[in-house]
C-alpha cells in the first residue's frame, strides 16, 4: 500500500532521514579519507575509524529505515520540463547512492570483523565478529571498500553538483522538494 503525496515535497520523515543522512555520510566520509592518509595503527587514525566504523552502522541503518518509508510513501513529481536524461541521470544516481549507503557499511565490516579490528558501536557495545579471522574476507572486504569510495566521491560530488544545477541554474523546484513545503503566507509547513 502506498500513501500518496499531496505535497509537492517528499513525506517529513524521508526528509529528516535525507538530511541526517547527508550530515552522517559526508562526515563519514571525509573522516575516511583523512583516516587514509594517516599511517596504520597512529592516534588519531584509530579513534577516527572507530567513529567512521560506528557512523556507517548508522547509515546502514537509516537506508533501510529510509527504503521502508519510501516503499510506503509516493515521490513528489519532478518538474514537469526535466528531460527523460535528466529523469534517468537522477534515477541512476539516486540508486547508486543507495546501494553505496548499503555496499559501504557492509564491506567496511567485513574487512574489521574478519581482519580482526574493533566493532564497538560508539564505545557503547561490540558488534558480532560473524567472520573473525577469515582473511580472504578481510582482503576482498578491504578492497571493495576502498574501490567503493572512490565511487562515493564521483557519486557524492554528482549529486551535490546536479542540486546546485537545479536550484541556481535551472531555478527549478526539485530541492524544494526535499525541503519543508511552504505555505502561501511563505511560512513553514511540514505538515505537523
Amino acid at each position: 500500500m502506498t500513501i500518496e503525496s499531496t505535497s509537492p515535497s517528499y513525506a517529513p520523515l524521508l526528509r529528516w532521514i535525507h538530511w541526517t543522512t547527508a550530515i552522517l555520510f559526508i562526515i563519514a566520509m571525509l573522516i575516511g579519507l583523512y583516516c587514509g592518509l594517516q599511517s596504520p595503527g597512529t592516534s588519531p587514525r584509530r579513534e577516527l575509524l572507530e567513529v567512521h566504523k560506528s557512523l556507517g552502522e548508522t547509515l546502514l541503518f537509516l537506508t533501510i529505515l529510509r527504503l521502508l518509508v519510501r516503499a510506503v510513501t509516493k515521490a513528489p513529481s519532478m518538474p514537469h520540463d526535466s528531460s527523460a536524461f535528466v529523469r534517468l541521470a537522477a534515477g541512476l544516481n539516486h540508486l547508486v547512492l543507495y546501494g553505496l549507503l548499503v555496499a559501504m557499511p557492509v564491506t567496511g565490516y567485513l574487512f574489521s570483523s574478519a581482519g580482526g579490528y574493533r566493532l564497538k558501536y560508539f564505545g557503547m557495545f561490540d558488534l558480532p565478529r560473524l567472520f573473525a579471522g577469515n582473511q580472504v574476507v578481510a582482503h576482498l572486504g578491504e578492497a571493495v571498500h576502498g574501490v567503493l569510495a572512490w565511487l562515493v566521491y564521483a557519486t557524492v560530488a554528482a549529486h551535490i553538483g546536479a542540486t546546485f544545477w537545479h536550484a541556481v541554474v535551472k531555478k527549478d523546484d526539485t530541492l524544494a522538494r526535499m525541503l519543508p513545503p511552504r505555505s502561501a503566507a511563505g511560512s513553514v509547513n511540514d505538515g505537523s
